[in-house]
């Protein structure tokens, strides 16, 4: 028994050709054969390499096929979150002690031992079953995203009253208004330099030579700034809170009502106008209109 083959060319070249059936048992059988070797030595190969270490098959088993989204927080992200955590924690270690704020007010209440207790002399169960081999495992990357929004909003709220302290602290007199001043009459009662007789003086006086800088003690609004007849040429400042600071006697003035001045600011030049004796500079601090003794606000006096 032969088959017959139609085998194409050239239009001379096509023709009949018949093959055994020997022939072509044969050709199987070598090509199974040849399958047959290089299944062998792939088996050979793969077996010289060792096999596959056991924690790369557990670890392979252990990774949800469902969940294969979640591979997406990688050893270096959870590495980055962990720094960051602990930037921001140091952070707001640090912005809490330079305001006197404590840290522990915003941090998360520890168990209670009569909880503890409860949880130990709970019932627990369960069937006997060998011990897995345990591993390190990774953190959580969505706990330590909700510690890190912890940490910025206790970060914020420090901030915010850091920020509203430094207000408050701008608006206190207590910068002294001149740099390198001997102080004269204090606040109280004094004799009258003008009658000799006793009468009460309402702020302190600074002996400076004249066109000395005089500054703001305090941020605020200037309210007043012209020429009395008691004060000579005279700046007020409203710095909120019912507090405000009045500077006389000087020999100019170097801003007008409706300005705003900052901390420091120098305001006028010391001068002896008005009822005054020689050049020096009458401060005075004044709390809902009443006049108070400045030593309370000015630091170092």
């Amino acid at each position: 028994m032969s088959f017959i083959m139609f085998t194409a060319g050239s239009t001379q070249g096509s023709r009949l050709r018949s093959v055994s059936v020997g022939a072509l048992l044969l050709g199987s059988g070598l090509a199974a054969f040849g399958l047959l070797a290089s299944g062998a030595g792939l088996g050979y190969w793969m077996s010289a390499r060792g096999p596959i270490p056991a924690r790369v098959v557990e670890a392979v088993a252990a990774v949800p096929r469902s969940n294969a989204s979640s591979l997406a927080f990688t050893v270096e992200q959870l590495g980055a979150l962990s720094a960051r955590l602990f930037t921001l924690e140091s952070l707001a270690g640090q912005l809490s002690s330079r305001i006197g704020a404590s840290p522990a007010a915003n941090a998360r209440p520890a168990p209670q031992s009569g909880a503890r207790k409860e949880a130990q002399a709970a019932g627990s169960g369960g069937p006997m079953l060998s011990p897995r081999a345990e591993h390190n495992a990774l953190p959580d990357p969505f706990a330590l995203q909700s510690r890190l929004a912890d940490i910025e909003q206790q970060i914020a709220r420090v901030s915010d009253a850091a920020a509203l302290r430094s207000v408050e602290l701008m608006r206190l007199p207590t910068r002294p208004p001149l740099a390198h001043a001997t102080l004269g009459s204090p606040f109280g009662n004094r004799d009258d330099p003008f009658t000799g007789r006793r009468a009460f003086h309402s702020g302190l006086d600074f002996a400076a030579e004249k066109g000395t800088a005089i500054h703001a003690a305090a941020g605020g609004s200037v309210v007043s700034a012209g020429f009395r007849s008691d004060y000579g040429w005279v700046v007020e400042i409203d710095h909120g809170n019912g507090l405000r600071t009045r500077y006389a006697h000087a020999s100019r003035l170097l801003v007008k009502t409706g300005d705003v001045v900052a901390p420091g600011e120098t305001i006028a030049a010391v001068g002896t106008t008005g009822r005054s004796t020689g050049p020096h500079l009458h401060f005075e601090v004044l709390r809902s209109g009443e006049a108070t003794d400045p030593r309370r606000y000015l630091a170092g006096l």
